[in-house]
């Protein structure tokens, strides 16, 4: 007998927030007779609610995701857990102490090539693995910002190039070689100020400071040994190197390429060298229709890994254990950054 489906909250449908609006959302998206709140609370307490799911900005993120640990819910929310490590540690020490399960959006584990990388180094076709190099650009937070991305501009906020591009990209390099033994850090704001751009993506006249980074340069040692050099950069890069990864071992390379930075979204494409100068281009499963801009699929295995689907292909569960994870070693890249050292995070 197939067990019962679990029944989720989503905390994100509507971007107003009311019951209204979540009616309104309902009905867009098809969703027939569905139960409508117009705060978490009244999700996080409904008895017929097995699992709360938060996707909004993360500013919003500790508010909304706090009541639903406290009913004893399992949750999900996307990355980053939180604004700060401070926040961070409540609520995973509080999903903790009530036992449920969790979910974090850091899904670029998931993305197929990320998956055929590891495996690749894994396997040992690299050899020892001696270091590895990425270069990318963030796509937005730099000169200009939409409207609808305001909130990324304070850096208390926690929603900026380097906790989001950044952190789901550095994400994926310790999924694959290790977490990092001791890092240095770097980070500029170049753009102080930015225009801000409408829907149509033409300046609608006002401008927004900004505090958080724009430029972020990272150097360091896994703790394997292999040494780590990353360089993010906010918006597109004008000679069209949106996204390169090199991976080296003493047996061999990998090389990762995608049109933007953003490889939860984005899915690179993959080769291999050979130390006799042989290339490889290594044939990896399509990640949904992310070229015609639906990006669900890395999400969407995310979820099935969740329910123990798909564990035995790579796919791989990630909790608000390995957000707190990530939440320190970005915590250590500010701290590396301020006083100018090299810092540790486990």
């Amino acid at each position: 007998m197939s067990p019962a489906p679990k029944k989720i909250g989503l905390i994100g449908l509507s971007a107003k927030g009311s019951k209204h609006s979540a009616e309104t959302a309902a009905k867009q998206f098809s969703l027939g007779s569905v139960a409508t709140y117009d705060n978490p609370i009244s999700i996080a307490n409904d008895p017929n609610v097995d699992i709360v799911a938060v996707s909004v900005n993360v500013p919003e993120h500790y508010d909304l995701i706090k009541p639903a640990l406290e009913a004893g819910k399992d949750t999900f929310a996307e990355w980053p857990l939180a604004r700060n490590l401070k926040d961070a540690e409540e609520l995973t020490s509080l999903a903790k102490s009530k036992g449920v399960r969790t979910l974090i959006g850091l899904q670029a584990r998931q993305n197929p090539t990320v998956i055929k990388a590891k495996q690749m180094v894994e396997s040992g076709k690299l050899g020892k693995i001696i270091g590895t190099d990425i270069y990318a650009h963030g796509f937005f937070f730099g000169p200009v910002v939409p409207e609808n991305l305001l909130y990324s501009t304070p850096i208390e906020n926690g929603a900026n190039l380097l906790t989001i591009p950044f952190g789901h990209t550095i994400d994926a390099l310790c999924f694959i070689l290790g977490e990092m033994d001791s890092l240095s850090a770097t980070l500029s704001n170049h753009y102080p100020e930015q225009t801000i751009i409408g829907a149509d993506g033409k300046p609608s006249g006002g401008k927004a400071n900004k505090t958080a980074h724009d430029y972020i340069s990272i150097t360091g040692t896994t703790i394997g040994g292999a040494n780590v050099d990353v360089t993010f950069a906010s918006g597109a890069s004008r000679t069209g190197r949106n996204f390169y990864w090199e991976i080296n071992g003493t047996e061999g390379s990998l090389v990762m390429k995608a049109d933007m930075g953003i490889p939860q979204m984005y899915q690179p494409s993959l080769e291999y060298f050979d130390n006799e100068g042989k290339t490889e281009q290594v044939e990896v499963e399509k990640a949904g229709d992310f070229d015609k801009g639906d990006f669900s699929f890395n999400v969407g295995k995310a979820w099935e890994a969740w329910a123990g689907v798909g564990l035995d292909q790579g796919y791989s569960v990630t909790t608000f254990e390995d957000a707190l994870l990530r939440h320190k070693m970005i915590d250590a890249i500010y701290r590396s950054a301020e006083k100018g050292t090299r810092e540790r995070y486990l």
